[in-house]
């Protein structure tokens, strides 16, 4: 397609969304009642439409009565994973003429965007399980998806507006994310990205003072970044090289600790400092105005943390992972699909008045435990060691047969005795007689094709 063709594609794309916002928007003051019955007709709605479109699913929910099934019927249906996804897609997908093998060739020969079979957005996602996921979206499901995240926002950017700054047309925003690839992150921001205010886009390949002139002479309002690059951009503005006030700081796409997030705040005390966790799979949660947590979009999916077993977990207990059910996205149906992310809810009244449910914190994934025989480790116990350098920028966890490798980057000195006699103990703390622990500061630290450092790398096993 040509390229015209497509930046006009994308401008409809970007007016829908601007359509759909306000409806979205406006179910943030639903009340319980209201939430559950929407799910519920979302959720017959759902089994309505595999039932007569998607083979492997229709077999999988032939049993449950669509005109009477509620979301608590989804725990009477199988699980799936990332494996029966791609093995299954095309049965999966409902769009007519899709199929996985077009699906990777398109990727490869994409660069910028991702539209697919007519007006169908396609992305990719790595995550922890080593081989990619292709997921697919509908027209008005990838507007939705972009809206329920961005809802989160609103309160925040209220000031904004009150100053007469619209949030849409005149707000600046700068993102330190993914560069060109086929991740979530990169495509629907890609695609959502105002025509008349475009969103500036930074590679978080880069270092950050590459970054910083660029970055002054914006003065974004609003400022996205994965929160791997917390310590550089603190030490930055706590040396008055990075001379930035945004009102908004969104941190999404890794785990946030809660160390970092206090150094954000500290730095930028006028911003309001936000995350939200969301998955290639259907998005998931929305950033909660009063910064400790996240809430569940669940108008528009459904996420069951669930323990080794797959039992339901209580409220204030980790998960060992989640099954998410996507309600809103009917091409390539997502239904009860185990993700790895050690999810801790909160049952408590939110303060900013929310009714949708809590996640007190999403504590990585566990398929990143570090595991020495009988004894699990999990690697953010480590990291706590690390994070009370503010000399280090970057760093990696890397496991070893009988320890831990951690490799960083700095600026300043480093105490390598205090480093490695915190990891010493966090490993004793679970059991590990005699851990081997090697400290090493390097020049440069890889990320992802998405931009994303890995904090913590298991052993093959």
């Amino acid at each position: 397609m040509a390229e015209t063709n497509i930046e006009q594609q994308r401008a409809r794309h970007y007016t829908l969304f601007t359509d759909l916002m306000p409806e979205i928007a406006g179910r943030l003051s639903w009340s319980r009642a209201q939430i559950e019955a929407h799910k519920t007709r979302a959720f017959r709605d759902l089994l309505l439409h595999v039932k007569a479109r998607s083979p492997w699913h229709a077999r999988r929910v032939a049993h449950l009565d669509p005109s009477t099934a509620t979301a608590a019927d989804l725990a009477r249906l199988p699980t799936m994973n990332k494996g029966d996804l791609m093995e299954n897609w095309d049965e999966i997908v409902t769009i007519p003429g899709a199929s996985r093998h077009e699906a990777e060739q398109s990727l490869r020969n994409m660069t910028d965007q991702f539209y697919i079979w007519g007006d169908n957005v396609l992305i990719a996602s790595g995550g922890t399980g080593g081989r990619p996921g292709l997921f697919l979206y509908d027209w008005s499901a990838s507007a939705i998806m972009w809206a329920s995240m961005a809802r989160g926002f609103i309160a925040a950017l209220a000031p904004l507006a009150a100053g007469g700054t619209d949030a849409l047309q005149h707000i600046r925003i700068a993102s330190i994310a993914a560069e060109k690839s086929a991740h979530g992150s990169y495509v629907m921001s890609r695609i959502f990205s105002n025509p008349k205010n475009p969103t500036h886009r930074f590679s978080a390949w880069r270092s950050i003072d590459e970054l910083i002139p660029e970055l002054n002479a914006i003065r974004p309002h609003f400022l996205g970044a994965y929160p791997s690059l917390i310590p550089a951009l603190v030490a930055a503005a706590k040396a008055q090289e990075l001379k930035i006030e945004p009102r908004v700081i969104y941190f999404g796409a890794e785990h946030l600790p809660e160390a970092s997030r206090r150094a954000a705040c500290e730095a930028w005390p006028g911003a309001d400092v936000l995350t939200c966790w969301g998955t290639s799979e259907g998005g998931g949660t929305f950033a909660c105005p009063c910064g400790d947590g996240f809430h569940v979009s669940e108008d528009l999916v459904v996420i069951e943390p669930v323990d080794a077993a797959g039992a339901p977990v209580a409220p204030g207990q980790r998960s060992s992972g989640i099954y998410i059910t996507n309600l809103f996205n009917k091409a390539l149906p997502i239904i009860r699909y185990f993700i790895d992310d050690i999810f801790e809810m909160d049952d408590r009244p939110c303060a900013c008045g929310s009714a949708y449910q809590k996640v007190r914190q999403v504590h990585g994934r566990s398929l990143e435990m570090f595991r020495y025989g009988e004894i699990s480790v999990h690697p953010a116990t480590l990291e706590l060691a690390v994070l009370e350098q503010p000399s280090i920028l970057e760093y990696q966890i890397r496991q070893t047969p009988r320890g831990a490798h951690l490799v960083y980057r700095s600026k300043g000195n480093v105490d390598a005795a205090r480093l490695s006699s915190k990891m010493r103990q966090a490993f004793l703390s679970y059991g590990l007689q005699e851990p081997e622990i090697a400290i090493e500061k390097i020049a440069l630290l890889e990320r992802t094709a998405a931009g994303k450092l890995k904090h913590y790398v298991p052993l093959a096993h």
